[in-house]
């Protein structure tokens, strides 16, 4: 008779033999955590149905199925996997050659050549345990693929290759967020799934935990630990910050693009396929990366499809995110995967996750204008579908992350090309300081002579907000957005951004931002600027790409279609702009720049009066002249309001626009804005018999959405 003890150790051992074989998951319980049960059978990541997947690639997406299986066909007669060793490319045959493998077997069709080329690349394994530069992330994908096709000893070899990244970096096999938090690209990893700008590596190791379990490792403790890790704090702790940042990567297009662009749908799809708990549907309507699609879609401007020059982003196309696309399942998200084969080489993230059921839903249902409250973000613009349409954007947030510009209260805008810009060049914020600051921006400054900047080599006293670029301390208040209103004719936000400047020597700043719709088009912007002390002037900046023609207090400019380094644009022709200064009295305002002075200093600074040369400021966008507008009169507060009008590039007069004190404009017949010179932010705009008060003191957060 056996002993319970001896009972005991038998169902231990059976258990195991039978996670070992693939017929039985653990089923985790953590403590404080919903309980989860790793699926038994593969594949678990990514791929939610098989036999569903076989079909769609026999039907609906037969087209991009018949590329991926010519690609993998390619790398079997080839004998390898293209870019296996590169450090800065996808090896996107691994992912290739499994899927042809499962959708090939499917169907009854030869597939063991597709596994067999993987086997032969990986060999004695080292090519997935080498520190120096391996795709460790998809090489876990490609052994979930072909993990039926592996014999129990290859399992074995190949998951303790991957298991034995569990501790990278962190030493630990675990969620440590490791001189990281949960908006750090690094965190999640590059798009390139290694160990490049890489800390905790969540979605390359969740993708490993998950792939190796039950496969009889002995990294099968470690992989546990992970899993029960992410179980407890995902739903706990990541996705409430998710839902706080809402759908704008705290890093930008940029930074976001580099990684959790993509590889954040890829972790939470992994963990859907892989335990059925759906952290998509869990999120607010807001969060990320449910949002994302919505903030891709705003940010590409009508004249080239490419994403704006926000904070430290590149200027890309939406592909990225197109990448991910397939993953969330709504039908904006359908869209960006229709059109992302035309900016993507890839196509297997469509194999396996598209569902063609869901239709696709054009960025045209959309509102003109929205606001990102997690982010501060504000885009507006005349129309969808229109190459030549208006696009314009207005920040002001708080910083999330260690990449993000100190840029609060900047303004783009641009109609067949840009017309209101950042200062040109890419220069990265890590080793180019004068990039790193806030002059290449549109703000204001309050010049207090005896202010010190953090991180001021190359980058002398700018006037502008605190540089609080790789600071820690996350996250934190730098500005926001106090209202915001969309109306047909007219989208209206307000921010007040004095958090973002040092409290010596700003009591306010605030900028109210305008955009006028119809067939004459106005952006009319309102600061209102209080310095501690009357002797810190204030000035007004704006970065334009062409030079500006200046006559008394206007000015006016031509787009640069090229300035965004695109050889094929949507748009045709330029367009105008116009600048009016009203505010303040007597303006004294300055044209700088052109060549030798395209990344000039303050002017109130001695020691920056010359040309911030650098690498990369000659690179996209090119923006090689701003306008400074000074205030000469006594006293501490400034008022500066301004009028831009965007006009055709035939056009030569701008609309006749009229002062109204104490900070009003009557532009033309139709226009009549008056924004209030103290207390709360707001005011009025008259369209023509119709007046519509402009929303004040509207606090919006997620919970109002």
């Amino acid at each position: 008779m056996t002993n319970t003890r001896d009972m005991h150790i038998s169902t231990a051992i059976l258990a195991a033999l039978l996670m070992g074989l693939g017929l039985l998951s653990p089923v985790f319980a953590v403590a404080d955590a919903p309980t989860y049960q790793v699926k038994a059978s593969h594949p678990r990541l990514l791929v939610e149905d098989v036999a569903a997947m076989a079909r769609r690639c026999s039907g609906p997406l037969a087209e991009d199925y018949r590329i991926v299986k010519e690609r993998a066909d390619a790398a079997v007669k080839r004998g390898g996997v293209e870019f296996i060793s590169n450090r800065w490319s996808i090896p996107e045959d691994l992912m290739n050659c499994g899927l042809s493998y499962l959708v090939e077997r499917e169907l009854g069709h030869e597939c063991d050549k597709y596994a067999a080329v993987i086997v032969k690349q990986w060999g004695d394994g080292k090519i997935i345990s080498n520190r120096q530069g391996s795709h460790f992330g998809y090489h876990a994908l490609a052994y979930d693929f072909i993990y039926d096709a592996l014999t129990p000893e290859q399992r074995v070899l190949y998951g303790e290759a991957l298991g034995s990244w569990l501790t990278y970096y962190t030493d630990r096999p675990e969620i440590l967020l490791k001189y990281g938090n949960w908006e750090y690209n690094q965190t999640w990893g590059p798009i390139h799934l290694n160990i490049m700008n890489c800390r905790d590596a969540l979605t390359e190791k969740l993708f490993i935990g998950l792939a190796i379990t039950g496969a009889g490792t002995r990294y099968e403790s470690d992989a546990k630990t992970f899993l029960d890790s992410w179980n407890r704090r995902v739903p706990t702790e990541c996705l409430p910050v998710f839902n706080r940042m809402g759908g704008v990567w705290s890093e930008s297009f940029g930074h976001g693009g580099y990684g959790p662009v993509t590889v954040i749908p890829y972790a939470f799809q992994a963990w859907r396929s892989a335990t059925g708990i759906d952290y998509f549907k869990a999120l607010k309507p807001w969060g990320y990366p449910v949002e994302e699609p919505r903030w891709v879609a705003y940010t590409m401007m009508p004249h080239s499809q490419r994403t704006a020059w926000i904070d430290d982003n590149d200027g890309s196309t939406p592909a990225a995110f197109s990448r991910a696309a397939p993953m969330l399942h709504d039908g904006l998200s359908q869209w960006f995967s229709d059109h992302g084969r035309e900016w993507l080489r890839e196509r297997w993230q469509r194999v396996a996750c598209y569902d063609p059921s869901i239709p696709p839903a054009a960025p045209d249902t959309l509102p003109l204008a929205y606001l990102f409250p997690g982010a501060g973000h504000v885009y507006m613009r005349s129309a969808w579908n229109d190459p030549d349409a208006t696009w314009a954007f207005f920040g002001c947030g708080p910083q999330y992350a260690g990449h993000s510009r100190d840029d609060e209260g900047h303004f783009l805008i641009c109609k067949r090309g840009s017309l209101v810009s950042r200062q040109g060049g890419q220069g990265p914020n890590d080793t180019d300081y004068y990039a790193g600051g806030s002059l290449i921006y549109n703000i204001v400054t309050i010049f207090d002579p005896a202010e010190k900047f953090r991180r001021d080599k190359g980058n002398e006293n700018d006037g502008g907000l605190l540089r609080h670029v790789y600071e820690g301390e996350f996250p934190r208040e730098r500005g926001h957005i106090v209202a915001f209103e969309n109306a047909p004719q007219y989208t209206y936000a307000a921010a007040d951004i004095t958090a973002g400047y040092n409290s010596a020597k700003a009591r306010e700043v605030t900028r109210q931002f305008l955009y006028l719709r119809g067939e004459r088009e106005f952006f009319v912007v309102f600061d209102r600027v209080e310095a501690t002390k009357p002797d810190f002037r204030r000035h007004f900046f704006v970065h334009v790409p062409t030079e500006p023609e200046v006559s008394g207090n206007q000015l006016n400019w031509l787009s640069l279609p090229e300035a965004d380094g695109d050889k094929e644009l949507l748009s045709h022709g330029r367009s105008r702009m116009f600048l009016t200064t009203l505010l303040p009295a007597n303006a004294q305002i300055v044209k700088r720049g052109g060549p030798g002075q395209e990344a000039w200093g303050h002017p109130l600074e001695p020691t920056a009066q010359y040309n911030h040369v650098a690498r990369g400021r000659n690179r996209p966008p090119i923006c090689p002249w701003r306008v400074e507008v000074g205030d000469p009169n006594p006293g501490a507060r400034t008022m500066f309001l301004h009028v831009f009008e965007i006009g055709e590039e035939s056009q030569r007069q701008p609309e006749e626009v009229q002062f109204i004190p104490p900070a009003g404009v009557q532009i033309g017949k139709r226009w009549r804005v008056q924004f209030n010179a103290t207390g709360p932010l707001g005011g009025k705009v008259a369209d023509q018999d119709l007046t519509t008060a402009v929303q004040t003191e509207m606090q919006y957060s997620a919970d109002k959405r």
